[in-house]
């Protein structure tokens, strides 16, 4: 997704937290890690493409 659609919005979800989503705006990978490194166990990361925001692609959903 970083080498073919860049920029890559970044939505973290607290599930079951009662916590409001961050957003991350990411260019390349090397954006996304420090986001990664510093979240705990139980959060939801959903990547989308800005230029997918609208149309039919599903985000890339990780757990952490």
């Amino acid at each position: 997704m970083f080498t073919e659609k860049p920029p890559v919005l970044v939505e973290v979800r607290f599930p079951n937290m009662g916590t409001a989503p961050d957003w991350y705006l990411c260019e390349d990978e090397n954006d996304l890690v420090p986001i990664l490194d510093r979240l705990g166990s139980g959060v939801e990361i959903h990547l989308r493409s800005v230029w997918d925001l609208r149309g039919a692609a599903e985000p890339v959903v990780l757990r952490k």
